[in-house]
């Protein structure tokens, strides 16, 4: 069984199961103290095995951010958009660096009109769109709207071995454990690591977002 309480044993883990699809939880732990060099490793391998693994390509994208590989982070984003996941802070992140890369108006909008789809009253997102039409009224060129479709897409089940494992620890309860859970259709889970980080009061107005968007995946739920 895994002992996700301690890096080791997820390092141990790791070394034996290359096609996990937790391997994002092991990337965050390396990013979050600083280990580059191991974060990225660890996404290269995971992703070889799951190209499509939503949070696992945000944590790549992230590694690349702290490398202060802007164009690298931005290539990585849009092929975690691509895949077709509503990922709130995939599309955060991506607005804010096409903004720093001097991106065109169009793009940066697109962007930050994908974030108010998912959170109406994002701030920074309100902010740039308000800034937008302010430039728009002095005479600025009409926006395109984005067309770009998506879909929820079908998560991918985790293997026998790691979900017998699972034994959340609130060390250990993070946005990313959140995303990895609920990629894998496992609800109930992720609503108890979101539980756990209430708790902490870690950013409780993500959590109230992020609980009522997966409580409208669960079966049998009723808008």
């Amino acid at each position: 069984m895994i002992d996700l309480k301690n890096k080791t044993a997820l390092e141990f883990y790791f070394a034996d199961h290359f096609d996990t699809v937790l391997f994002p939880v092991l990337a965050d732990i390396y990013l979050k103290e600083g280990d580059l060099i191991r974060a990225k490793k660890v996404c290269e391998i995971g992703l070889g095995y799951n190209p499509k693994h939503a949070e696992g390509l945000y944590t790549f994208a992230k590694v690349h951010l702290a490398e202060k590989d802007l164009k690298g982070a931005e290539k990585v984003l849009i092929t975690l958009l691509n895949t077709g996941s509503i990922h709130l802070q995939g599309y955060i992140m991506i607005a804010g660096i096409q903004q720093e890369l001097k991106r065109g108006v169009n793009t940066v909008e697109s962007s930050w009109k994908e974030v108010l789809k998912i959170d109406p009253h994002h701030s920074e997102g309100l902010e740039y769109l308000q800034k937008l039409k302010k430039k728009s009224k002095s005479g600025n060129k009409t926006k395109k709207k984005n067309t770009r479709k998506k879909s929820l897409g079908t998560p991918k089940p985790l293997k026998a071995e790691d979900l017998e494992s699972l034994s959340i620890s609130p060390k250990l309860a993070t946005f990313t454990l959140v995303k990895v859970l609920e990629d894998q259709g496992l609800f109930y889970q992720a609503l108890d690591v979101l539980d756990i980080l209430e708790k902490k009061r870690k950013n409780t107005k993500r959590i109230t977002l992020e609980k009522t968007r997966i409580q409208k995946r669960l079966p049998h739920h009723k808008d």
